[in-house]
C-alpha cells in the first residue's frame, strides 16, 4: 500500500491582503528598475496571481502607480527613527532633532523607499498625476517643518529672526538635493544636517 502525500491546503488571501501584496511587489519593482521596469504582467507573476486578478484590483497601470504612491506616503508617515516620534512632543528643538534623525534613518535603513521616492520625483515633471502626488508629499513634510520652525522661534530654541517659511524650503532643498544624488554616505549627510542646525540656532551678537 502506497502512502499518498497530500499538499497542504492553500491559504486564500483576502482582497485587502492581495491588494497589499501587489502594491508591495510593484514597490520593489520600481525600487530596483524604475518605472521603465514596471510591467503589470510581471508584477502579477511575482505576486503569484494572474493578470486578470491584478486588473480587478488595479484596472490600469496608473491605478497601480497611485497605489504605490499611497504606500510611499504611508511609509513616510509611519516609519520613523527609533525614539524620534516620542521625542517630538517635548519641544521644538526635540521635534527638529527628530526630523534630522528620520533623514539619517531613511538613508541608512530605508534605501528601497528612497529609491521609489527618487523615481516619483524624477517622473513628476513629465506626468501631471505624479506631479500632484509628489506635491502632496512635499506639502505635508514642508508643513511639519514650518510648524517646528515657528515654534522654535517662539520658544527661543531657534533664531528669532528666522523666516520659518523660507527655512523649511532651505531644509527640504538641502536634504532632497543630497538624497537625489544617491551617492553620498550618511556621514556626509550628517555634516550637511549639522551645518543646517548651526544656521537655525540662535547666535550671540545677532
Amino acid at each position: 500500500m502506497t502512502d499518498l502525500q497530500t499538499s497542504p491546503p492553500r491559504t486564500r488571501l483576502s482582497a485587502e491582503l492581495r491588494r497589499k501584496l501587489v502594491i508591495d511587489v510593484a514597490f520593489d519593482v520600481i525600487a530596483r528598475g524604475g518605472f521603465e521596469g514596471l510591467r503589470t504582467r510581471d508584477v502579477a507573476a511575482q505576486a503569484g496571481i494572474n493578470s486578470a486578478t491584478l486588473h480587478h484590483h488595479f484596472p490600469t497601470k496608473e491605478d497601480l502607480i497611485a497605489g504605490v504612491a499611497a504606500e510611499l506616503q504611508h511609509r513616510f508617515k509611519t516609519e520613523r527613527a527609533p525614539g524620534s516620534e516620542e521625542a517630538r512632543a517635548a519641544s521644538a528643538a526635540a521635534a527638529l532633532a527628530g526630523e534630522f534623525s528620520d533623514v539619517i534613518f531613511y538613508l541608512e535603513e530605508r534605501q528601497q523607499t528612497l529609491a521609489v521616492y527618487r523615481e516619483f520625483v524624477g517622473r513628476a515633471p513629465r506626468d501631471p498625476a505624479i506631479a500632484k502626488l509628489v506635491a502632496n508629499l512635499h506639502a505635508g513634510w514642508r508643513g511639519s517643518l514650518v510648524t517646528i520652525f515657528a515654534a522654535g522661534k517662539k520658544d527661543g530654541s531657534l533664531r528669532a529672526d528666522l523666516d520659518h517659511e523660507a527655512a523649511a524650503d532651505v531644509f527640504l532643498s538641502a536634504v532632497w538635493g543630497f538624497i537625489a544624488l544617491a551617492d553620498g554616505p550618511p556621514t556626509d549627510l550628517r555634516r550637511v544636517l549639522a551645518e543646517l542646525q548651526k544656521w537655525l540656532q540662535p547666535q550671540s551678537g545677532r
